[in-house]
């Protein structure tokens, strides 16, 4: 009998037989709308996309960028950390229906190899473009989530994201100029 008690006890503990509609963790959100999920689903390729635009900057030593680049690229990678804990604590498979898209705040692949390309004040004032569209982009889509969202997680990491973003373009509007 204690056998068959140990087994039960570890089956349970490893999520086996347990029944399919399971509640998940208190701190699990559940209630996710289109809205969270749409939301969710964008900021991941926004900060893929400038992530793979503020790397180039590790390579110019001479850009003036290089303070603020290091300093959004560690938060950017924060945050989509927390995406996607928040996805896979719902149960929720990342989507890349945007991958490729050539949509505002997404750096194309053609913008990203353009900018490589620069050199001196041209990466600079190409970068700082890119990053100034890509900053606004995610405000507005930091917005809609605060205005029709309604999972407590996702709209807090929504604040956080238009709050950062309005910090980081008056960051770049200070940013020195390259010599």
């Amino acid at each position: 009998m204690r056998v068959l008690l140990l087994i039960a006890a570890v089956l349970l503990a490893t999520g086996c037989g347990t029944a399919a509609g399971h509640t998940p963790p208190p701190s699990a959100p559940t209630d996710l709308t289109a809205t969270d999920l749409a939301f969710l689903d964008l900021v991941i390729p926004q900060n893929e996309s400038a992530l793979a635009v503020l790397t180039l900057t590790a390579n110019r030593p001479g850009s003036a960028l290089r303070p603020m680049a290091a300093q959004v690229e560690d938060r950017y990678r924060a945050e989509l950390a927390q995406v996607r804990e928040l996805l896979a604590r719902t149960g929720r498979q990342e989507s890349d229906q945007h991958d490729g898209h050539d949509m505002p705040g997404m750096i194309t692949a053609a913008e990203l190899t353009a900018v490589g390309f620069a050199e001196g004040t041209a990466f600079d004032q190409q970068l700082k473009a890119l990053l100034r569209t890509q900053f606004e982009e995610a405000r507005t889509v930091a917005r809609a989530e605060l205005s029709s969202g309604t999972s407590k997680p996702v709209l807090e990491l929504g604040a956080r994201v238009d709050s950062t973003r309005a910090e980081f373009l008056a960051l770049l509007g200070d940013a020195p100029r390259s010599p």
